[in-house]
Formats: structure tokens, C-alpha cells, sequence
């Protein structure tokens, strides 16, 4: 059996069946009457590995073997509980570097040049209106910051470079291979850009790492994009900094905490919001969905798994 963690893999049932009966975690009342009934069967989880999938579920299935994340992250899933656990974790990197890369760009460039207020302008009639807004920054000559040079960060600064940007960036480990300069630390990186993107992975280290002193430091003429995890930044210093007119603006597609408070951004028109689709393509979706099965496929085949985490 295959217990299906997070509801948006529910289209992915049908295909899942032809592996094994499959059972939604979400419609289970009472989760250790299931675990020793029905569950005691469970060899695998399905899982979104950017959603918190629950420690505590792991010593309730005795057969467990794997958590098969369709996916590139896994910050959702206790990679330590898992191998204590003797649970195997996997995930389909490579993916959606593409996808959110550009998703990356097009923060940048509807915040960049205000489409988002300008559209409602136009849509409302107040053309003249829209004309006396002060004119925006050109990309071309600023300084693009990169937090995580990995290869959507790599794919990131491709794109921007296309359109005129300096690229720098900051990454716990040198990469002579680039061309791109790297600096020591997340402030300096801040205070050398114009632009902060981030495109690094949630551990410990990056755990809002950007602060209020680093919002600070990128400037009232700064804008900070992230397409990386909510928890990379502090939230409430990111507000704070946005009302206040500390940065100049936001483009986020993570949050803190997700579905985020609509009522936290409702008064803030220098920030544009999406819903944590970087990374959400018809393709990658694809891909992430054929990769997780193939896993799945292999764990009731008793063969090795790849792409294991843990």
C-alpha cells in the first residue's frame, strides 16, 4: 500500500493504483487504528517534499521502507527521524530549474517596472493617472546579488545577464569554475546589489539569514526576490522593511508560512506575490510525477532507488 501524504498528488492516484492500492492520509481519522489495520501494509509515503511531512507517522508503519518525494526539495521531510527510522528518502532533482528560474526573472520584471499598479491603472481608465507615476530603474547596468549559486542559481544568472545585469553571489563553498564574483558573506552581498535574489536551499545556516540588518543593507533603492524557501527570510523584518520603505520592493513566491495571511500583504503594493509555482510547469509537474513513480515502481520491485537523499 501507498499512503498519499499531501492532497495535490490526488490527480497522480490513478497512476499510483497500478503500483499498489493507495490510501489518503487526509480523509484518516484515527491514524494508529489505520497504521496497525489496513496501514500495516504501507511500504511507502507519497509526498510534496516541500510540505511538512509528519516525523511522527514513521514508527506507526512497520513496512515502511521509502518517502517518494515528487519534487526537487525535501525541507518538508525529518531527513534525521527518517534514517533513524530506517526510511529511505528520495526526490527528482533537476527538474524545474528552468521553470523557476524564469518565474525568477518575471518577479523581477513586473515588480522592477511596477506592471502589477500599472495594469490596474489602465484597466480602470486612469491612463493620465498611470503617466504620473515616476519612471522606474532600467535593468541594464544594475547589480544582481545571487544567495546559492546551484544550478537555479546558475540558470538564474544566465537570464539576467541577457538583459544587462551584473551578476555577483555568496554560497557557503568557492566555485573557480564561474566567472561570476563571489563575496564572503550574505551582508556584503546585500550591500554590493541592487537587486537580492535568493535561490538557496532552507538549512540551518540560510534559516533567516535575511535579516533585518541585511534588509537594511540592500537599501531603500533595493528590491529582494525570492524564489528560494519563505523560511530563508524573516518575515516580519521583511514587512516591517517594505512598509516602512527600507527596500524599494519584493517579489516573493514563497513564504514563511503557507497558504501566507492575505491581510499581511494587503496594504503593500511594492511587493508581488505568487503562490509557490516557481518551480510549477506542465512539464516539471510531469516530470517530478513519472520520477516519483519510477521510485515507487522500484520499492515494490525490491530494486535500488535513486536520487535518495537519505
Amino acid at each position: 500500500m501507498i499512503l498519499i501524504i499531501h492532497p495535490e498528488l490526488v490527480l497522480a492516484q490513478p497512476l499510483l493504483e497500478n503500483i499498489a492500492p493507495c490510501a489518503r492520509l487526509w480523509e484518516i481519522e484515527d491514524i494508529s487504528a489505520f497504521a496497525s489495520g489496513p496501514g500495516a501494509e504501507v511500504r511507502a509515503f507519497a509526498c510534496i517534499g516541500g510540505k511538512k511531512t509528519d516525523a511522527a507517522l514513521f514508527p506507526l508503519f512497520a513496512k515502511l521502507e521509502a518517502v517518494i518525494a515528487a519534487g526537487v526539495g525535501v525541507d518538508g521531510v525529518d531527513l534525521v527521524a527518517a534514517k533513524a527510522a530506517g526510511v529511505s528518502v528520495c526526490n527528482s532533482p533537476g527538474i524545474n530549474t528552468d521553470d523557476v528560474a524564469d518565474l525568477a526573472l518575471g518577479l523581477l520584471i513586473v515588480g522592477e517596472r511596477n506592471i502589477i499598479e500599472l495594469d490596474g491603472l489602465v484597466r480602470r481608465g486612469e491612463w493620465a493617472d498611470a503617466l504620473t507615476h515616476a519612471p522606474r530603474y532600467r535593468l541594464r547596468g544594475r547589480t544582481l546579488g545571487i544567495l546559492g549559486m546551484g544550478a537555479i542559481g546558475q540558470a538564474i544568472a544566465v537570464r539576467a545577464e541577457a538583459f544587462g545585469l551584473k551578476i555577483i553571489w555568496a554560497g557557503p563553498n568557492p566555485k573557480p569554475e564561474l566567472d561570476w564574483p563571489r563575496v564572503e558573506t550574505v551582508l556584503e552581498l546585500a550591500k554590493k546589489s541592487d537587486i537580492l535574489m535568493l535561490a538557496c536551499p532552507l538549512t540551518d545556516a540560510t534559516r533567516k539569514v535575511i535579516s533585518a540588518d541585511v534588509l537594511d543593507a540592500l537599501g531603500s533603492e533595493g528590491v529582494l526576490i525570492n524564489v528560494a524557501r519563505g523560511g530563508v527570510v524573516d518575515e516580519v523584518a521583511l514587512l516591517t522593511a517594505l512598509r516602512e520603505r527600507k527596500i524599494l520592493g519584493a517579489g516573493l513566491d514563497v513564504f514563511e508560512n503557507e497558504p501566507t495571511d492575505p491581510k499581511l500583504w494587503a496594504d503593500l503594493p511594492n511587493v508581488v506575490l505568487t503562490p509557490h509555482v516557481a518551480g510549477r510547469t506542465r512539464e516539471s509537474v510531469q516530470e517530478a510525477v513519472r520520477a516519483a513513480i519510477g521510485n515507487l515502481i522500484r520499492v515494490y520491485q525490491g530494486q535500488p532507488l535513486e536520487n535518495r537523499v537519505v
